[in-house]
């Protein structure tokens, strides 16, 4: 039975949870205080050196695993007991051809006090690939990779090279692949939960590469690749904040379809949109940054470098006989690049101000509990 709270105790757990709110609501309204952040979040990704050798009491997985070791991540993710204690799996260098699925289930919250105090970056299960290189996507030594579509599979979800359907999930330093290629979707990741983080990862396909589903997920520093609604979902409130999203073909990045304008929603900051170097040919003005899946997509595109693969119209309507662009918000704010030149489409908005899509506001005020801040 936990001990019993005094009402000065109580008192103090509130006005430090306020205290806490008030930061993180602020945090993103200041951007002097957002630049020496990230300043000291670089300095610290700078500092860190390799990972290659597993932390105490990971699971491991290895292409020649030792005794009490595994062979596939699927094995070592079934290990794990099914009581919400905190894991974590460490992944040796290697090329793992398989399906991984991750359902998992993990806690909220522990208890009132646990909560209030939480360390950030306190997820129930971490995945770490080995790396020579924390901090880049592109020194990552570890990749999953698998070939389906959703036509075989049956659903979009299904299909899903890493499919993560929990709460409280850290994926670091892996690269994860579907490699059907065009003719259907076939996804990379399919991510449904809440405080789910993605770090330093990639994730490659053709069609619906990733799709962030329900729940709230972060992708610090990842590298997406796809060239058709390579980013999409229905429900998700998504933080997409310094990545690289590269364009293999021609479409539209993003494909966005909550069932209202308070359901979910796509927020894409300081990231570089580019061609990807597999890309066979041009892709000037190919590339669109999103067309709404419903009529109430919200998609944002805040602080990015446009690169030429962006149409000057920047966004486009679902189909033409169904254009869903009655009630979208498209908005764009401060981007930069040859890609962020051009009349836009009639129903996207070049906005003024970034407030209304700040991580807190997509994320929710607590989202310094969970967000590892070194991929701020």
């Amino acid at each position: 039975m936990p001990p019993k709270i005094s009402t000065r105790g109580r008192r103090i757990i509130v006005a430090i949870k306020t205290a806490r709110e008030a930061f993180c609501a602020s945090f993103h309204a200041h951007p002097p205080l957002r630049a020496a952040y990230r300043n000291a979040s670089l300095d610290c990704l700078q500092k860190r050196a390799s990972r290659l050798t597993p932390p105490a009491g990971a699971i491991v997985v290895s292409k020649t695993p030792a005794s009490g070791q595994f062979s596939t991540i699927q094995a070592a993710v079934n290990s794990l007991p099914n009581d919400g204690s905190t894991q974590t799996i460490f992944i040796n260098p290697g090329t793992y051809s398989e399906q991984v699925s991750i359902t998992r289930s993990g806690m909220l919250t522990v208890c009132i006090l646990l909560f209030f105090f939480r360390r950030p970056s306190s997820y129930t299960l971490k995945i770490l690939g080995a790396t020579s290189n924390t901090a880049s996507q592109a020194s990552n030594e570890v990749i999953i990779t698998h070939s389906l579509s959703a036509a075989a599979a049956g659903t979009d979800d299904l299909s899903g090279t890493l499919r993560v359907n929990k709460a409280d999930f850290a994926l670091y330093n892996v690269n994860v692949k579907n490699t059907f290629g065009q003719g259907s979707q076939a996804l990379a990741l399919s991510a449904s939960g809440t405080n789910q983080g993605y770090y330093a990862a990639g994730f490659y396909g053709y069609q619906d590469t990733v799709l962030s589903e329900s729940g709230n997920q972060y992708f610090g520093f990842c590298y997406i690749e796809g060239a058709v609604d390579f980013i999409f979902g229905q429900h998700a409130r998504t933080f997409f904040q310094k990545n690289t999203i590269a364009s293999v073909g021609p479409g539209t990045i993003t494909a966005d379809g909550p069932a209202s304008k308070t359901d979910g929603l796509f927020v894409i900051n300081e990231s570089t949109i580019q061609q990807s170097t597999a890309a066979t040919s041009s892709l000037t003005a190919e590339v669109f940054l999103g067309r709404p899946w419903t009529e109430f997509a919200t998609v944002a595109f805040t602080s990015c470098s446009l690169s030429a693969i962006i149409n000057p119209a920047g966004w486009e309507i679902w189909s033409t006989a169904t254009p869903n662009t009655g009630d979208v918000t498209f908005a764009e704010y401060e981007n930069t690049g040859a890609g962020a030149a051009g009349t836009r489409a009639s129903f996207a908005t070049k906005i003024t101000s970034n407030a209304a899509y700040n991580i807190g506001v997509v994320l929710g005020a607590n989202w310094a509990t969970w967000v590892d801040q070194s991929f701020v």
